[in-house]
């Protein structure tokens, strides 16, 4: 039997029990991929502590994403969000704080 990981999910918008499997790009223009995680620390580390899951195993997690075209699942993605900004440290100027490593809004892509 395939362990359970733990999966990110959304709620509805009208904040009922229905969930969505969250997805995410690993970068621009590629295709999206199926979210999961070994430990619930895993997740909070790269969504946030808000981030709400559900435990589903590898194929079950496929057999959801499928409809939608996904095809692949990435395991214990450090960072989801918005593309972090490149910096030059070879030249002396201030490093932009930006934002936290997390994002609980916008997973577009996953390193």
């Amino acid at each position: 039997m395939d362990a359970l990981l733990f999966v990110p999910v959304r709620v509805g918008s009208l904040g009922g029990e229905v969930a969505a499997i969250r997805t995410a790009r690993p970068g621009p223009g590629q295709e999206r991929v199926g979210l999961a995680f070994t430990r619930e620390e895993r997740l909070h580390a790269a969504l946030g502590p808000a981030q709400r899951w559900i435990r589903l195993s590898r194929p079950a997690l496929l057999a959801l994403l499928r409809p939608m075209g996904t095809k692949d699942v990435r395991i214990d993605p450090l960072y989801v969000g918005p593309q972090m900004p490149a910096v030059d440290l070879r030249h002396d100027g201030p490093v932009p704080a930006g934002v936290r490593r997390h994002a609980q809004w916008l997973p577009d892509e996953v390193w």
